[in-house]
């Protein structure tokens, strides 16, 4: 999680702009938090796809009911980053077309 930043803003330096990551990792299998946490900062890349191989569990936002704090499910986190990955996605893509 941590590299992915760091990777997604060289990208944007050297004028990679549509850089991104797998949320919630591609080998291994994930838990709740950790997939809500990338969820979150996927939110704020350009690209983002929630992603694995195939020899691992399901990832799907809707298969994380479980609770965090004792009253926030983290899919209710996982869909917030989602709607807010949706309101930005215009801001993307005028700020990648003025690249051109």
């Amino acid at each position: 999680m941590g590299y992915s930043v760091t990777g997604v803003m060289a990208h944007n330096i050297m004028g990679i702009p549509l850089a991104g990551a797998d949320i919630c990792g591609f080998i291994g299998d994930t838990n709740d938090e950790l997939c809500a946490r990338w969820h979150v900062l996927g939110s704020f890349y350009p690209f983002s796809r929630n992603h694995n191989s195939w020899d691992t569990i399901p990832q799907e936002p809707y298969r994380f009911t479980d609770f965090y704090e004792s009253n926030t499910q983290y899919l209710d986190i996982m869909k917030m980053a989602i709607f807010n990955k949706y309101n930005m996605i215009r801001y993307y893509y005028t700020e990648m077309s003025m690249l051109s």
